[in-house]
């Protein structure tokens, strides 16, 4: 579980496969913990309930949280997964909105769906809920005030920028573990579409440094610049960094290598 993690946690998002298939039992070699994504851009996945339940099963080594959209489903549909999952020993659950989609109604609350999660706590066996928040106080104060007991935060991209924006959220010893997230900015068109989606801030910077960048070292430096903003995070009071936005083959090989995590395993198929 998040809020019980020792030391500085590296955690990584993961996309479950769009059918199952064996790709979860790759994570065990190679990372600790991860974050199961719910249908990112409506993309239609295998249930990150499922997903998660198949990783504690069979890979107990690996702690999931669950992304809990209440984009389009409605309180009792979210309370019967969260209900499935425990079953399965799936103890941590991420409340977001969700991606917008014009065809879909947002039938549920995340702050509603938070308090009645917290509600349960009382009658079913142990987890955590927590939320995402915006690099503002206020934000994490409604989202703290609403019960989380966890907080994601970012993602941001620059290093140089990461003591600043901790800063804005008035972090306190009382506050719930914070973690925040994290993309390698392995091209300048990657940086540019998030900055204009309006996930990251502007970071001409870091910009600058890659389009100064041969071609072949890109990619490396885009690893230096998430290795550092994860050391960064640490320096600053967070409990963890998210890596996320990443090919699941790239998820299980070079992401676990380059954040100095264990080898991943050999032997078998990759899907996703």
């Amino acid at each position: 579980m998040l809020t019980r993690a020792e030391g500085f946690a590296r955690i990584v998002e993961v996309n479950p496969p769009e059918l199952p298939n064996s790709s979860h039992l790759l994570l065990g070699g190679a990372w600790d913990r991860v974050l199961v994504t719910d249908n990112v851009f409506g993309k239609i996945r295998v249930s990150p309930y499922a997903f998660a339940a198949r990783v504690t099963h069979a890979v107990p080594s690996v702690s999931p949280t669950v992304v809990v959209s209440t984009r389009d489903r409605n309180i009792l549909a979210i309370e019967s997964e969260v209900r499935g999952a425990l079953g399965n020993g799936v103890q941590s659950f991420l409340v977001v909105v969700g991606d917008t989609m014009p065809q879909v109604d947002h039938l549920a609350d995340h702050y509603e769906i938070v308090r009645h999660l917290r509600d349960l706590q009382t009658d079913l066996p142990q987890f955590e809920v927590g939320m995402p928040t915006r690099l503002r106080s206020w934000q994490k104060k409604r989202r703290i005030e609403t019960g989380a007991q966890f907080l994601v935060a970012g993602p941001i991209l620059d290093p140089g920028t990461v003591a600043e924006h901790i800063d804005r959220l008035e972090l306190v010893p009382d506050d719930p573990p914070l973690y925040l997230l994290v993309i390698p900015p392995f091209g300048l068109d990657c940086i540019d579409r998030l900055v204009s989606l309006g996930a990251v801030p502007s970071t001409p910077r870091l910009k600058e440094r890659l389009a100064d960048a041969e071609a072949v070292g890109r990619r490396e430096m885009a690893w230096e610049a998430a290795r550092a903003v994860a050391d960064e995070a640490k320096a600053a009071g967070c409990a963890g960094a998210v890596l996320m936005g990443l090919r699941y083959d790239t998820i299980i090989d070079e992401a676990a290598l380059e954040w100095r995590m264990r080898p991943p395993p050999s032997g078998a198929s990759r899907g996703g």
